[in-house]
C-alpha cells in the first residue's frame, strides 16, 4: 500500500455459505437499492420525521443486502432510536417500537449535539451512491478488486448547520481470494472505512 493514502486494511477470514436470491432484496451498493432503502425508511418511520442520524446496515460481512435501518431523533427533549430489520430465512421483517436511549445518552451534552434535523424524505441517496463510488476508486488505486460490498453507511446531521457528514465501510476482495479448507470455502477480504465531511470531502479512516 502507498503510505500517502494511509490505508489500514484488516485481513479477515470468512466462511461463505450459499443462499438463494430474492427478487425483493435491497442492495445498498446500488443506486436503485439505496432508493429502495430510502423508500422503506419513509414507509416505516414516516417521510417527514426529522432525524439527526440514520444508519443502513447490511445483513453480514461481504454482503450489500440491506439488513436493517436505524434512526435516532430528538423528541420532547429526549433522544430516541427506532429500528427496522429486514426479512431473513428465519424471521419476518420487524419494525421495533421507538426506544428511549439510556440515561448515559440523555445528558445535556448529548442532547445539545443531537439538534441537527434531516427529514427522511430529504435523504440524498445520489450523494451516498457517489461517495461509495469515490471510495471504490480510491481502493482501486491501491489494489486490484475482484468484488466489493457496502457493509454499513451512517449519515449524521450537524447540530448548527444541518449539513450532512457520513461514515461508511466497504468490504473488498482481490482476485483469487478463495481457499478451500476441508468442506469450507474461505474468503480473504479487507475492511476499508471512510469519512465524508460536511463539505463532501472523502478520506480513508485509519
Amino acid at each position: 500500500m502507498k503510505n500517502t493514502l494511509k490505508i489500514t486494511f484488516i485481513l479477515v477470514m470468512l466462511l461463505i455459505t450459499s443462499c438463494g436470491s430474492d427478487k425483493d432484496t435491497i442492495r445498498i451498493s446500488t443506486l436503485e437499492g439505496l432508493q429502495a432503502a430510502k423508500q422503506l425508511a419513509m414507509t416505516s418511520f414516516g417521510a417527514d420525521l426529522e432525524v439527526y442520524r440514520l444508519e443502513f446496515y447490511s445483513k453480514e460481512d461481504l454482503n450489500s443486502d440491506l439488513g436493517s435501518i436505524t434512526i435516532k431523533y430528538l423528541k420532547d427533549g429526549k433522544l430516541f432510536s427506532r429500528r427496522y430489520t429486514t426479512k431473513t430465512n428465519y424471521a419476518e421483517a420487524t419494525l421495533e417500537d421507538e426506544k428511549l436511549l439510556n440515561d448515559a445518552f440523555q445528558k445535556k451534552n448529548h442532547i445539545k449535539n443531537a439538534q441537527g434535523k434531516l427529514k427522511i424524505s430529504d435523504l440524498d441517496v445520489d450523494a451516498i451512491f457517489s461517495n461509495v463510488n469515490k471510495g471504490v476508486v480510491l481502493i482501486e488505486e491501491e489494489m486490484e478488486i475482484d468484488n466489493y460490498q457496502v457493509r454499513e453507511y451512517y449519515v449524521e446531521v450537524d447540530t448548527k448547520t444541518n449539513k450532512i457528514s457520513s461514515d461508511f465501510e466497504i468490504h473488498v476482495t482481490e482476485p483469487n481470494n478463495e481457499t478451500i479448507e476441508g468442506r469450507n470455502i474461505v474468503t480473504n477480504f479487507y475492511e476499508v472505512e471512510f469519512k465524508v465531511d460536511e463539505n463532501g470531502e472523502l478520506t480513508i479512516k485509519g
